[in-house]
């Protein structure tokens, strides 16, 4: 087993072991739901004493250890260069930098700290949601909402991509619908989501599958008519069947670009999630910042940002490993 694939495997164990670690707190909040006859563990939200800067945690201790990491990276960088790849440690570099600015502008009373935070209130306000079992909660609802939709749209974007690049007349007829569709943001349509499914999860549903199925189908239909036509009359002359050149030319040879696709379609309906928890819900990130926004809690509206942030880019490296691995025979 090469190393990607290594990495690959690792990260899904460590989803996996955090999705069942999220599920304790989650199925609590679920039987204490169906007791009670309410929302009890969303809406009976933490409510902490109001942060200063500085009490919970020393901005100067926090800033130089920000500062002490940064410097350790960039020696192990140049003292293990074969094992520490040098655009990380740019990048972490650039993160440790902002990080330092952002706190010692709220240190120095340059901005409000309502209006923005520091980084070390928002670590204490996200340890405390962790550990009262609030964070959990609203992490596993918006994951389970995203695969959800995001899996119906893999489930009808291919076959509907791999229908309209073959058949001509069912391409006419449902094309020019797809391309009415796909010009409208997936937020627009969330006034008729509501309307038409109610209240829940099914309009947010519709509007994550809206933004991730649009990618996927487009990429499927590109993939499939680039199939390279030698090949399919190579397997023509050989006595193959038109069943033989879909499963052994067509969909082999197009799959990167639908694997491609589907990586956007997924980044696609992390952000549409957001959007579509930001009403008819009562769980979820999205649903979390805008509840905390109503509440000027601002220092959960930044966290939510940052678990969302930190999320997604753990999700576009998985499908970047995994892409890496599907690309490498073509």
């Amino acid at each position: 087993m090469g190393f990607r694939a290594k990495l690959l495997a690792l990260a899904v164990l460590i989803f996996a072991g955090l999705t069942i670690n999220f599920s304790g707190p989650a199925f609590a909040g679920q039987e204490a739901f169906e007791t009670s006859g309410g929302p009890v563990d969303t809406w009976n939200r933490p409510i902490e004493k109001e942060f200063v800067v500085g009490k919970d945690i020393d901005p100067v201790h926090f800033v130089i250890g920000v500062a002490i990491a940064m410097v350790l990276l960039l020696v192990a960088s140049n003292t293990f260069a074969k094992f520490v790849p040098v655009p990380l440690v740019r990048a972490l570099t650039s993160v440790g930098l902002i990080v330092i600015v952002w706190e010692m502008v709220v240190y120095y009373k340059l901005v409000n700290q309502v209006l923005l935070p520091p980084p070390t209130t928002v670590i204490i306000k996200l340890q405390g949601h962790w550990a009262k079992g609030y964070l959990q909660i609203h992490i596993l609802a918006s994951l389970k909402r995203l695969f959800f939709a995001f899996f119906l749209a893999i489930a009808t974007g291919v076959p509907l991509g791999f229908l309209i690049a073959n058949f001509r007349k069912f391409s006419d007829y449902v094309d020019p619908l797809f391309n009415l569709m796909r010009v409208v943001p997936p937020p627009a349509w969330l006034p008729f989501a509501i309307l038409w499914f109610g209240i829940g999860n099914p309009p947010s549903y519709f509007i994550i599958w809206l933004g991730a199925f649009f990618p996927i189908l487009l990429n499927t239909i590109s993939g499939i008519k680039d199939t390279q036509q030698i090949h399919i009359e190579s397997i023509q002359t050989l006595g193959g069947s038109r069943m033989d050149v879909y499963a052994r030319v067509m969909i082999p040879s197009a799959f990167p670009t639908i694997f491609t696709g589907i990586r956007i379609g997924f980044g696609i309906g992390w952000i549409c999630l957001v959007t579509a928890e930001l009403v008819a819900v009562d769980a979820g990130l999205g649903w979390m910042i805008e509840d905390a926004r109503n509440l000027l809690d601002t220092p959960t509206v930044l966290g939510g940002m940052v678990v969302i942030m930190m999320f997604g880019i753990f999700f576009d490296t998985i499908f970047r490993a995994a892409e890496k691995e599907v690309v490498k025979w073509q």
